[in-house]
């Protein structure tokens, strides 16, 4: 299975926008995770285009819930996806299975991200993951935060420097240079989500949908 496209940063004085140290830059690399993210939300049974629709969310606080239950939806396909029972070349798949799959808590010991750290999902992916479930439970426990930009929801939490990590997924940076950016212009940081959210589905489609017999 191919690896997915990450994104990241030289460390300058100054903010800088995120550069791609892949090959496929700018809009080569933001066009084909679109295309596979789309694949996977139109194979799956969501709409082909609720990224884009996502995207266009009015706030932050209905932007990251939407995020969260795109996550859990394609990692729990994941799941359900290798815990199909193979009898005499034909694939076994029921209610209760899926029942049990979606009975799941996305994290804990028993949970969604610990079967697919088994499955070798990249940890990157996985606290990906888990630190948007975080961020939408702050969000979702307390009605205050409905109006507040992610960015100050970030900045005021004693974790900061860790969400900071994980919502950018971008390798190198200057966390005060950084924060200063997204200040200036909340997109970059929704972008960086959606970044980090297409390359799951990335993995997802790969994993579960392309070639879900290969391990």
């Amino acid at each position: 299975m191919p690896g997915a496209p990450r994104k990241s940063v030289q460390k300058k004085a100054q903010p800088r926008a995120p550069k791609s140290t892949l090959p496929l830059e700018g809009a080569d690399r933001f066009t084909i995770m679109l295309e596979e993210s789309e694949k996977f939300c139109e194979d799956v049974g969501l709409h082909k285009d609720l990224i884009r629709e996502i995207i266009k969310t009015d706030s932050d606080w209905a932007f990251i819930l939407k995020i969260d239950a795109l996550l859990e939806s394609a990692a729990k396909y994941i799941v359900r996806t290798g815990l199909r029972i193979k009898l005499l070349n034909r694939v076994m798949q029921n209610e209760t299975l899926d029942e049990f799959v979606d009975s799941l808590p996305i994290n804990g010991r028993t949970g969604i991200l610990k079967l697919l750290d088994a499955a070798c999902l990249p940890p990157e992916e996985l606290v990906f993951v888990e630190t948007i479930r975080k961020v939408r439970n702050i969000y979702a426990h307390d009605i205050r935060f409905a109006d507040v930009r992610l960015i100050d929801l970030v900045k005021q939490r004693n974790d900061k420097a860790q969400l900071i990590k994980y919502l950018s997924g971008i390798e190198n940076y200057v966390e005060a240079d950084l924060i200063a950016w997204y200040e200036r212009d909340p997109r970059f940081l929704r972008f960086c989500v959606i970044d980090s959210t297409m390359r799951f589905l990335f993995y997802s489609y790969h994993m579960a949908v392309k070639f879900p017999t290969r391990r």
